[in-house]
C-alpha cells in the first residue's frame, strides 16, 4: 500500500514538473512572441530567434538562411560564426519539412557537408504559407549533451512563431525599399524636368555640355568624364572634365570609341562587358551611348565616383535618359545654328540679287528703229550670266553677253568683276578687240584657273544697222534676215581667262531691216529633258524663224523661255542660268 502511494506521489509530482516545465516553455514561447510582434526591425526579429535559444540552451553557435531563386539559400544573419560568411550562396535543392538533425543525417549534398564543416548539429526549417523559404541552423550545445525532443519541439515552435514576424519585416522593408526608389525616381525625374528646362533656353553647344556637366557632378558624384561625337564620320571629343582623362591619354579618340562602336546600344560598366572591358585601364568605369532614332551619335565616358561608390542600374537608367536629353539638345542647337547661318546667307544672297540686278540693265533703250530687250533669270538667287547695253556715242551701242563658269555667288562676284572692266574699257572708246584682250588679262590676273568667262561683245551702228563683233568662245549669236536665211557670229577667239595676252580677230556684219539678232546662254540650248535629251539651237533657230517677224522682242524672249520650260517638262527650276538678249531693226512703215 505504501509502496503504491509512493509511485502515485512520484507520478503527481512528475506530472506537476512536466506540466510547470510546459507552462514555462509556453511563458517563454509568448514572451518572445509579443517580443517579435512588437518589432518591424528584421535584425531585431532574428537577433531574438538565434540569442534566446542560445542562451536558454548553451548553444555555440547559429546561422539563419533566405531561400531565394532557382533553390539557392542565402546566409542573413550568424552568430558564433565567420562574418565573412554572410551573403554566402549555398544551393538547397530540397530542404527538410521537419528539423533534422546533422548526427543522424545522410550527408548525401554539398550544404549538408558545408553545415557540418561549420559544426552546426541541428536544422529547422522555416514553415510560411506565402512560400517563404528558409531555415536556422544551430550549433551543439556547450554542454555536450544532445538536443532533446522538448528542446527541438521548443526550437520548432520557436521558428514557426518567428516566420510571421519575419515576414511582416520582409514586406515593411521591401515596402520602405520601394518607396526609397520611388523617391529617388521621382528625384531623378524632377531633376531630369529640371535639366530639360535649362536646356531647352542654351543654344550654344558648349553651354549644353556644361550643363551635362553639372548633372554628372550633382546627380552621379563623378568629377572624371568626357563626351565624343560623330562628326564626318570620326568621333571627336568635344568636352572633358577630370586630370584622369587627359590629352595623351585620349589622343586616339576613335581607336578608343572602336571599343564599344557598335557594341552596345544602352549604358554598360566596362568590368561587366567583355567586349569593352579593355576600356578599363583607361579609367573609364561606364560607358553611356548617345542615340538619335537608334543611331549612335555619340558617347559619355564615366570615369569612377567619388568616395569609391560604384554605378548602380538605378545611375545607368538615368544616364541614359539624360544622354540623349543631351543629345537632342545638341541636334536642336545645330539646327538652329544651321537656321541661323541659312536665314544669314539668304540675307547676304538677297543683297547680292538686288546689287547684281542694279549691274544689269534697267531699262531698255528706246532708239528709233530698233526694238531690244534682254532678259536674266538665274538658277540660284544669284548667277553668273551677264548682260549689257551700253552707249558708246551718239551713233553707236555696245551689246554683249557673257557666262561665268559655275554658279551662286563665286560666279556672281567674278561677273561683276567683267562688268566694271567693261564699263571702264568701253568709255575709252577702244576697239572691240583691243577691249576683248585687256578683259581676258583683267580675269586672268584674278582668278584661278579653273574660272573662265565665255563673251561676247558686238558694237552696233544705229544708222545703217552695221556691226562689229568679237566672240570669245561664247554661244554664236544667230543673226537673221527678213528673207529666212540666218547667220552665226563666230570670229574672235579664245574664252576670257584661259591664257594671258590672247589676241582676238574682229567680226563685221549688218542687222538689215526686218532682222533679227539674238544672242543667248547655254541655259537655253542645255535645257534638258526627262530623258536627257538636250533643247539645241536647232529649236531655238527654228523657233526664231518662225516667230520673228510676227513678235516683238520681249514676247520672242519670254515666248522662247517657255519654250524651254515647257521642254524640261515645265520646271520653273533651271539647272543653269537663263540669258537672253534680242535686237530687232524694225522695217519701213
Amino acid at each position: 500500500m505504501h509502496l503504491n502511494h509512493f509511485k502515485d506521489r512520484h507520478k503527481e509530482l512528475f506530472e506537476s514538473a512536466e506540466t510547470e516545465k510546459r507552462l514555462l516553455e509556453l511563458s517563454a514561447l509568448f514572451e518572445i512572441s509579443r517580443t517579435l510582434n512588437s518589432t518591424l526591425d528584421i535584425k531585431a526579429i532574428l537577433d531574438n530567434i538565434l540569442l534566446v535559444p542560445m542562451g536558454r540552451m548553451m548553444i555555440s553557435r547559429g546561422v539563419i538562411f533566405f531561400g531565394g531563386e532557382d533553390d539557392d539559400f542565402i546566409v542573413q544573419y550568424l552568430k558564433g560564426l565567420t562574418q565573412d560568411l554572410l551573403g554566402k550562396k549555398i544551393h538547397i535543392k530540397n530542404i527538410p519539412g521537419t528539423p533534422l538533425k546533422m548526427s543522424t543525417a545522410k550527408k548525401d549534398s554539398a550544404w549538408m557537408r558545408f553545415l557540418q564543416e561549420q559544426k552546426l548539429e541541428l536544422v529547422i526549417p522555416f514553415s510560411s504559407q506565402r512560400n517563404f523559404k528558409g531555415l536556422i541552423a544551430y550549433g551543439r550545445k556547450l554542454t555536450g549533451k544532445d538536443f532533446s525532443e522538448d528542446e527541438i519541439d521548443f526550437l520548432n515552435s520557436l521558428t514557426n512563431i518567428a516566420v510571421q514576424s519575419i515576414e511582416n519585416a520582409r514586406f515593411v522593408n521591401e515596402l520602405n525599399q520601394t518607396n526609397h526608389s520611388l523617391d529617388l525616381k521621382i528625384q531623378e525625374l524632377n531633376t531630369l524636368f529640371e535639366i530639360g528646362k535649362e536646356l531647352n533656353r542654351l543654344f550654344e553647344p558648349q553651354d549644353i555640355l556644361k550643363q551635362l556637366s553639372y548633372a554628372l557632378m550633382g546627380q552621379m558624384q563623378t568629377n572624371q568624364f568626357f563626351v565624343t561625337l560623330t562628326e564626318k564620320e570620326q568621333f571627336k571629343i568635344v568636352f572633358r572634365k577630370g586630370s584622369l582623362f587627359g590629352r595623351e591619354k585620349l589622343a586616339d579618340c576613335s581607336a578608343l570609341c572602336a571599343h564599344v562602336e557598335r557594341h552596345i546600344t544602352s549604358p554598360a560598366l566596362c568590368a561587366e562587358n567583355a567586349k569593352i572591358k579593355k576600356l578599363l585601364k583607361y579609367g573609364i568605369e561606364a560607358v553611356v551611348p548617345m542615340q538619335v532614332q537608334n543611331d549612335i551619335a555619340g558617347y559619355v565616358f564615366l570615369g569612377p565616383k567619388m568616395k569609391e561608390r560604384t554605378y548602380t542600374q538605378a545611375d545607368l537608367d538615368f544616364l541614359s535618359t539624360l544622354a540623349n536629353m543631351v543629345i537632342i539638345a545638341l541636334q536642336n542647337a545645330r539646327l538652329i545654328e544651321q537656321r541661323i547661318e541659312k536665314e544669314r546667307l539668304e540675307e547676304e544672297l538677297t543683297l547680292a540679287r538686288s546689287i547684281q540686278d542694279r549691274l544689269l540693265p534697267s531699262k531698255m533703250p528706246q532708239h528709233p528703229g530698233y526694238d531690244i530687250h534682254g532678259v536674266n533669270i538665274p538658277s540660284k538667287q544669284v548667277g553668273g550670266d551677264y548682260f549689257d547695253i551700253i552707249p558708246f556715242d551718239e551713233q553707236h551701242y555696245i551689246l554683249t553677253i557673257a557666262d561665268v563658269s559655275g554658279k551662286g555667288m563665286p560666279a556672281a562676284l567674278l561677273m561683276s568683276n567683267l562688268q566694271a572692266g567693261l564699263q571702264m574699257l568701253s568709255g575709252e572708246h577702244r576697239p572691240l578687240a583691243e577691249i576683248s584682250a585687256k578683259l581676258n588679262n583683267l580675269i586672268y590676273r584674278n582668278t584661278s584657273v579653273e574660272k573662265f568667262i565665255t563673251f561676247f561683245i558686238l558694237k552696233l551702228n544705229m544708222a545703217d544697222g552695221s556691226f562689229e563683233y568679237v566672240n570669245a568662245g561664247h554661244n554664236p549669236p544667230y543673226l537673221f534676215s527678213a528673207d529666212g536665211s540666218v547667220q552665226e557670229l563666230e570670229k574672235g577667239g579664245l574664252i576670257l581667262g584661259m591664257m594671258p595676252d590672247i589676241v582676238y580677230e574682229q567680226g563685221r556684219g549688218r542687222l538689215l531691216q526686218g532682222g533679227c539678232l539674238t544672242m543667248f546662254t547655254d541655259g537655253v540650248t542645255e535645257a534638258m529633258n526627262k530623258d536627257d535629251d538636250f533643247f539645241e539651237e536647232e529649236r531655238l533657230i527654228s523657233f526664231f524663224r518662225e516667230h520673228f517677224s510676227k513678235m516683238d522682242s520681249a514676247e520672242l524672249n519670254r515666248r522662247l523661255i517657255k519654250e524651254v520650260e515647257a521642254f524640261s517638262t515645265g520646271s520653273t527650276a533651271y539647272d543653269d542660268d537663263i540669258t537672253m538678249l534680242t535686237i530687232k531693226r524694225l522695217g519701213e512703215r
